[in-house]
């Protein structure tokens, strides 16, 4: 008999059960928490995870604005913006071309059994020569030198003229825009119409160049035209040192406008290079001029190249600033000091300074040697910046330059001595052909001396005993008092408050000085370790020399106080028709009417007759007093040209100073160094001047 077979299932054994239950469990944990993750990503980190996602797929372009204008007091453009036409390669557009280049050279390489092959610098090299050759054709097109037909259609072969600069692919410039702005399009050439030689052609050629690539070149092709915005200065080195210079900046523009909704701490930042003030008016004002930058907002694709913008915001352009000087009283001014050279014909280090006597603007703020802004304002070579340093051409000597203010001291001397009343300007003093003081003779510059002098007369003929006598009954200390009261220890210009500029505050024109002045007494000379003051130092600080150190600008200041009758000047370069003529600190004068009348008679006759009179001006009568100072150059002596004034005689509208340092091989003097460029300042100013109206006439 079969045994029959037994198909039934045997229930499980409680072990077994509690194993599939464990099972089970980490499978339902498993999936719930991919459920509670998914959720919550869904429903409540979708925002960041969407703003992480824009952040690495989109990014922002910013846009530097074109800088405001600034302009003269009626108006002309002292420094504007141009448009530059430069070449660009989208990279972007050439990937085929920079692949089937770099295919070729590893092909190449491959052929001669290289043992091995760097192909990153393979695609360097295939990137480079593509670039290349498409420079060359675009020389070749708009470089009418280098052909003699019309072509129609631009290749490597016929284009293969190179030159150094521009017409070479820079390979460290390539490198670093891959690296940081592989969206943005690479340069080629940089300004149509200054073709690498850092000298601007006439518009007419830079037009042409134009023209003629737009003529071969497709608009959407690979190589385009693009423009910017670059700073020009109209005249050239003109007022270089009142205007100042732009410089690159990369740092991120901290005023980009509409833009608040874009996470811009997550999200990739490219942006052309703005630029910021370097010097001068630029950088003081430069909160007023930068305007607001603009910017784009662009997806991007996974090779990191841009691909659609989605938004944009244009920039806009900063403001204007209106400065107080008159350009054709600086280009007089700077034409004049042209003139002044050594024997070499080297310049000679000068400046002139004309301001209006009643608000202290400046009209003219002239400094050589100097330097050409337009050549600062992109790509600057360190070639140019060591030729201005070993020049001297940095140093702004109006407003920096520290002199002894020679024989121009005199109208201080004169003025302390009546104060003090040890003089009065009708008293007549002997003067020799020398002051002994102890046992030194201080000398007059006339070897017979001038007899009797009085306040006029000494004032035009610059006679030193009559200050020398003059000084020592004052007493150094009065003298440095008054010269004190004159403000020549205090350091100039308005300045631009904190809340203008965001920030510290600062002078109208930075780096102006705010040390170094000296007005000397007692306690300056022990100070500095020279000993005890003597009766000699007084003598020597009477006619302005000794210790004492002065600004051109302070001298012009002490000339138009003088014709005020009032002890300080507040100078501006800032045009500004509301402006008071309230000046910071002045106070009357303090002589009395016959006092000053002889004051400015006598600086009226140092130009009629005396040591300006090579500076007269027919027509307008004026007031002048010039000064020759000694000083050393090199261990060697030199001397310094001074001349300080104010015009009309009658009813005086401006003051100036101007200031010549002589070379040790030169000969310069006051009256016939200085004394033209002041003439020249002058005939340009006299002209367009406002006169006073008539009832003012005899008020000063």
């Amino acid at each position: 008999m079969k045994e029959s077979s037994d198909t039934r299932v045997l229930p499980s054994t409680p072990v077994e059960k509690l194993r599939l239950y464990g099972v089970f469990f980490f499978f339902a944990v498993g999936f719930l928490y991919v459920l509670f993750g998914l959720g919550y990503r869904q429903l409540v980190q979708s925002t960041d995870l969407k703003e992480q996602s824009d952040s690495q797929s989109r990014r922002v372009v910013l846009r530097p604005p074109a800088r405001g204008r600034i302009y003269d007091r009626n108006g002309f453009p002292l420094v504007d913006n141009r448009a530059r036409w430069s070449v660009k390669a989208d990279l972007a557009s050439l990937q085929k071309e920079f692949r089937a280049e770099y295919v070729r050279l590893l092909n190449a390489e491959k052929a001669r059994e290289a043992v091995q092959v760097d192909r990153e610098k393979l695609m360097e090299d295939a990137r480079v020569r593509v670039l290349q050759g498409w420079l060359n054709k675009v020389w070749f097109v708009i470089d009418e030198t280098n052909r003699t037909t019309k072509l129609r259609k631009p290749t490597a072969k016929l284009a293969a003229v190179n030159a150094p600069g521009e017409r070479q692919v820079n390979i460290e410039e390539l490198r670093k825009h891959l690296r940081e702005r592989r969206a943005l399009p690479f340069t080629l050439v940089h300004d149509l119409a200054f073709p690498g030689t850092g000298q601007a052609l006439t518009a007419d050629d830079g037009t042409k160049s134009v023209a003629r690539f737009i003529e071969q070149f497709p608009v959407e092709g690979p190589i385009r035209l693009e423009s910017d915005i670059v700073r020009t200065y109209p005249f050239g080195a003109m007022a270089a040192h009142v205007l100042g210079y732009v410089k690159d900046t990369d740092s991120l523009p901290d005023n980009v406008d509409d833009i608040s909704e874009i996470r811009l701490e997550s999200m990739q930042k490219l942006h052309y290079t703005g630029k910021t003030g370097a010097a001068g008016v630029e950088l003081s004002y430069n909160h007023v001029l930068s305007g607001l930058s603009g910017w784009e907002l662009w997806s991007k694709t996974s090779s990191g190249y841009n691909q659609t913008r989605l938004k944009y915001s244009a920039p806009v352009q900063g403001s204007s600033v209106m400065l107080s000087l008159d350009y054709r009283v600086q280009q007089a001014a700077e034409s004049a000091l042209a003139k002044l050279k050594d024997p070499q014909g080297k310049l000679l280090p000068a400046a002139a300074v004309m301001l209006d006597v009643h608000t202290g603007e400046i009209l003219s703020l002239a400094s050589q040697p100097s330097f050409d802004p337009n050549r600062l304002a992109d790509r600057v070579s360190s070639d140019y910046y060591d030729e201005i340093e070993k020049a001297g051409g940095w140093l702004n000597r109006s407003t920096q330059g520290l002199y002894a203010p020679g024989s121009t001291f005199k109208v201080i001397t004169a003025t302390a001595g009546m104060r003090k009343r040890v003089v009065d300007w009708d008293d007549a003093l002997d003067c020799g052909a020398f002051f002994r003081v102890g046992n030194r003779d201080f000398p007059e510059h006339e070897p017979v001396g001038f007899g009797e002098v009085n306040l006029d007369k000494m004032l035009a003929i610059s006679c030193n005993v009559w200050n020398y006598q003059v000084g020592l009954r004052t007493g150094v200390e009065a003298l440095a008092a008054e010269a004190r009261r004159f403000g020549l220890d205090t350091p100039l210009l308005q300045t631009v408050s904190d809340v203008e500029t965001g920030g510290q505050p600062m002078t109208e024109l930075p780096y102006a000085v705010s040390r170094g002045l000296v007005v000397p007494d007692r306690e300056y000379k022990h100070r500095i370790g020279a000993g005890a003051w003597n009766d000699g130092d007084t003598a020597n600080m009477s006619i302005g020399q000794g210790y004492l150190l002065t600004t051109p600008l302070h001298m012009a200041c002490v000339a138009a106080s003088i014709a005020r009758g009032e002890t300080r000047t507040t100078p501006s370069i800032i045009h500004d028709v509301s402006r008071d003529g309230r000046h910071v600190g002045a106070q009357p004068i303090g002589l009395n009417p016959a006092q000053l009348e002889a004051l400015r008679g006598g600086m009226v006759r140092c130009v009629e007759e005396g040591t300006a009179r090579i500076a007269r001006i027919p027509g307008l009568p004026y007031a002048g007093k010039t000064g020759t100072a000694e000083y050393f150059k090199k261990g060697e002596k030199a001397h310094l040209a001074w001349m300080i004034g104010f015009a009309p005689a009658e009813n005086p509208v401006v003051a100036f100073a101007v200031l010549v340092e002589g070379q040790v091989d030169t000969n310069t003097w006051g009256g016939k160094t200085a004394g033209p460029v002041a003439k020249e300042m002058l005939e340009a100013w006299w002209p367009t001047a406002v006169k006073l109206p008539a009832e003012d006439k005899g008020a000063r």
